[in-house]
C-alpha cells in the first residue's frame, strides 16, 4: 500500500515529459544569463559603475555569486515593476514602473540583525521625471510619509489595490529611493512584540509570498522553490525515490543529536537514500516544503509530504554530485548570534550544533502562525530564555558552481526521537556576502528642530498612556479617541472578523485591543518600564521636549503633513494632496511615537496623531508601523 502511495505521489508531482536531450553542462537557475534584458541592463550598469568607483574589473556575471536572498529580492522587485503598467489620468499609457528606475545602487536581501526596513529591497536612482509620473499615474498614490523607518526616504508612494503592493520610499530630492514589495500586512498585536517575525513580509520566498506575487504579477520564475531554496538545475524528471519507503522512525533518532545529524546528512548526500533522511522530518517541518500547505495552491496530504521532501533531496543530491565521503559535500558553518550556545560534539568539522533558547526557536519556524504562537507562549510562560528543547545544526553545502549554501536544521525531541521541525537556507545570522554598493552620501541629515508643545496636549497625552498601560482604565483611555480616528480600526481587526459598524462597537473593540496589549506588557508603576521612545525620521517634524521623553516621543506635525497621516488617505479614492509650498505651520497637530519594551527584536512602533476635537485634544489618527 505504501509503495503504491509513493508511485502516486511521484506521478502527481512530476509532469510527464518527452525524453530530454542530455547535456553535460547543466543550466543553473537564478543566474545573470537567465535575467530579462531590462534586468540585465540594470546589472550591467551597476557593475560598470562599481568598477569605475572601486577601480575593479568585476564582470556582471558576478551577479551569480551574490547570496540567494539578494538575487531573489532583485528579481522579485524588478519583475513586479516590469509587469506594472502605468496609466495616466486620461487613460494614456506611461510605460511600466521599471521605467521609473535609472540605475540601481545596491541590493539588500537578508541582512543579519537588521530591521525589516533595511532588508529585502533595492536601492535605486530614479529618472528625473519619476516623481511627476507617480503623481500622474493611476496605479500609485501618496501614502502616509515614513516618520520612523526608512531613514533618508520619508516620501512614501504605494501601489494601489492593497497587498501585495510595490512601495517606493523616496528621498526629498525625488531621485533616490528604496523599493520593496509588501506581501502582507503586519499583524496586531504580534508585531508590537516581535518585529523580527514579520521582517520577511518583503521576502518573496517566505510563506506563501511567491503565490501572492504570482497572483498579482504573472510570470515570475520561482527557481528557488526546492527543499532548501538552492539554485540547482531544474529537477530531472528521471529522479525518483525508488530505493524504498520512508521508515516510520529514523535509524539513529533515539541516540545523540550529533549521531542523528550525521545519519541525516550521510544517508542523503553520500548513500543516496533520501527516504532514510526524510524519516527525521517532523510533521511541523512540512510547512517548509514549497509543495505543501496553502502557499503551494495544491492539496497535499501529510502522508505524502515526506515523499515530496525525499524527491527534492534526491534532486539536490544529484546536482551536488556523488561524494565518496561526507567531507566532500559539507563543512561546518557558524551563526553569529550571542543567544545561541555551541554544543561540543565529535563532528565539529562537518557541522556545528547550537543550543537554541525556547524564545529564539520560533524565528526558525516556516509556519508564521505557529512561530507567532510559540513566541507568545514562550514569552508569557517565562521560558523564553531556557535552553531545554531546541537545537540547531548548521552546515555548508558545497555547491559545484559557487561558494556554497549555509543550511540550518532546527531539531527537537518528539517522543523518543530527534526530529527536524524546520530548516532555513541562508540563515539570518550567517555571515553576509559582499554586495556592490555605489551609494554616495545622498541621505540629507537634517538638524534636529525643537518646539515648545501645548501644555494641555502634554497633559492629555501623558494621561492617555497612564490610563491605558498603568491604571488599566480602558474606558478612560478610549475617551481620548475622536470619531475621526475610527477608520483606523480596520488595521487592527482580523480579516476574518467584521468591522465595527457603530461607535459603541468601535469603542468596545478598542477597549479589548488595548486590554490585550496592556496585559501582555505586564504591571508597572512607571511608563518608562513598559514603553520606550521611537526615533522620528522625517525632516518636517519638530521635537517637543517633555518630562517623559525616554518613554515616548512627541513631535509637532505641520498642518500640510497632517492630512497624510489620516487613515482614510490610503488610495486614489481618498488621496493625500500634499506639497504645500507655503511655510509650514505648527501647533495644531502632534504625533506621539513609542514602542513597547519587549524581549522580541525590532517591535513595531505606535503612532498616535493628536488634534483638537470640539476644543479638546484628542487622538484623531493612529497607526502601527512595522520596520
Amino acid at each position: 500500500m505504501r509503495l503504491l502511495l509513493v508511485c502516486f505521489v511521484l506521478i502527481a508531482v512530476s509532469a510527464p515529459a518527452q525524453e530530454p536531450a542530455k547535456s553535460t553542462n547543466p543550466v543553473f537557475p537564478g543566474t545573470y544569463e537567465q535575467l530579462k534584458p531590462p534586468q540585465k541592463k540594470l546589472i550591467d550598469d551597476w557593475y560598470a559603475e562599481y568598477d569605475k568607483l572601486m577601480h575593479e574589473n568585476d564582470p556582471p556575471t558576478d551577479y551569480d555569486q551574490l547570496s540567494l536572498s539578494t538575487r531573489t529580492t532583485f528579481e522579485a522587485v524588478t519583475h513586479a515593476l516590469m509587469t506594472t503598467k502605468l496609466t495616466g489620468k486620461s487613460g494614456e499609457s506611461m510605460g511600466d514602473a521599471l521605467g521609473l528606475v535609472q540605475s540601481i545602487e545596491t541590493i539588500h536581501g537578508k541582512v543579519p540583525k537588521a530591521r525589516g526596513d533595511l532588508q529585502f529591497r533595492v536601492y535605486v536612482i530614479l529618472h528625473a521625471d519619476a516623481l511627476q509620473k507617480l503623481k500622474d499615474s493611476t496605479e500609485f498614490f501618496r501614502d502616509r510619509d515614513n516618520t520612523v523607518y526608512h531613514h533618508g526616504f520619508p516620501l512614501n508612494w504605494r501601489q494601489d489595490g492593497g497587498t501585495p503592493s510595490i512601495q517606493i520610499s523616496m528621498a526629498p530630492d525625488g531621485r533616490h529611493a528604496d523599493i520593496d514589495v509588501d506581501y502582507r500586512s503586519s499583524k496586531f498585536p504580534e508585531a508590537l512584540f516581535n518585529g523580527h517575525l514579520t521582517a520577511s513580509n518583503s521576502d518573496v520566498r517566505a510563506g506563501n509570498n511567491t503565490q501572492r506575487h504570482l497572483q498579482r504579477w504573472e510570470g515570475l520564475a520561482d527557481w528557488w522553490r526546492n527543499l532548501f531554496g538552492l539554485d540547482i538545475p531544474d529537477a530531472d524528471p528521471e529522479v525518483a525515490v525508488a530505493t524504498g519507503d520512508v521508515p516510520p522512525v529514523p535509524l539513529n533518532g533515539s541516540g545523540k543529536l550529533e549521531d542523528a545529524t550525521l545519519d541525516f546528512l550521510t544517508a542523503w548526500l553520500v548513500q543516496g537514500k533520501p527516504e532514510m533522511s526524510a524519516a527525521y522530518l517532523s510533521t511541523r517541518s512540512f510547512s517548509c516544503l514549497e509543495e505543501y500547505g496553502p502557499q503551494s495552491g495544491n492539496e497535499v496530504s501529510g502522508a505524502a509530504a515526506p515523499y515530496l521532501a525525499a524527491k527534492d533531496m534526491a534532486a539536490i543530491s544529484k546536482a551536488l554530485g556523488k561524494p565518496a565521503k561526507l567531507q566532500e559535500a559539507v563543512a561546518a558553518a557558524q551563526l553569529n548570534d550571542a543567544r545561541l550556545k555551541v554544543v561540543k560534539q565529535q563532528y565539529g568539522n562537518l557541522f556545528t550544533i547550537y543550543a537554541v533558547p525556547n524564545g529564539v526557536a520560533p524565528e526558525f519556524e516556516c509556519d508564521e502562525a505557529r512561530a507567532l504562537k510559540d513566541f507568545e507562549d514562550a514569552r508569557l510562560t517565562g521560558v523564553k530564555k531556557k535552553y531545554n528543547r531546541y537545537y540547531a545544526s548548521v552546515v555548508l553545502l558545497k555547491q559545484p558552481h559557487e561558494t556554497g549554501q549555509i543550511v540550518t536544521l532546527l531539531w527537537t525531541k518528539e517522543g523518543a526521537y530527534w526530529k527536524v521541525v524546520s530548516w532555513d537556507a541562508e540563515p539570518e545570522d550567517a555571515k553576509p556576502q559582499n554586495v556592490p554598493d555605489t551609494r554616495r552620501d545622498v541621505i540629507t541629515e537634517f538638524p534636529e528642530q525643537q518646539i515648545k508643545g501645548d501644555a494641555a496636549l502634554l497633559q492629555a497625552s501623558d494621561d492617555f498612556l497612564r490610563d491605558w498601560l498603568l491604571k488599566r482604565n480602558y474606558v478612560a483611555a478610549t475617551n481620548y479617541f475622536a470619531p475621526r480616528s475610527y477608520p483606523c480600526i480596520k488595521a487592527a481587526v482580523p480579516s476574518d472578523q467584521p468591522q465595527p459598524s457603530s461607535d459603541a462597537q468601535y469603542l468596545n473593540y478598542m477597549q479589548a485591543a488595548m486590554q490585550t496589549v496592556a496585559q501582555d506588557v505586564g504591571n508597572s508603576q512607571h511608563l518608562s518600564d513598559v514603553v520606550e521612545a521611537s526615533e522620528p525620521e522625517h525632516p518636517g517634524l519638530k521635537l517637543v521636549k517633555h518630562g517623559k521623553d525616554q518613554a515616548y516621543t512627541l513631535v509637532a506635525v505641520p498642518d500640510s503633513l497632517a492630512p497624510a497621516m489620516m487613515c482614510e488617505k490610503e488610495s486614489h479614492q481618498h488621496p493625500y494632496k500634499g506639497e504645500d509650498s507655503q511655510a509650514p505651520k505648527y501647533g495644531d497637530y502632534y504625533d506621539m511615537l513609542f514602542e513597547l519594551k519587549t524581549p522580541g527584536e525590532h517591535p513595531a512602533s505606535l503612532s498616535f496623531l493628536w488634534g483638537k476635537d470640539n476644543g479638546q485634544w484628542k487622538i484623531i489618527s493612529y497607526e502601527m508601523m512595522s520596520p
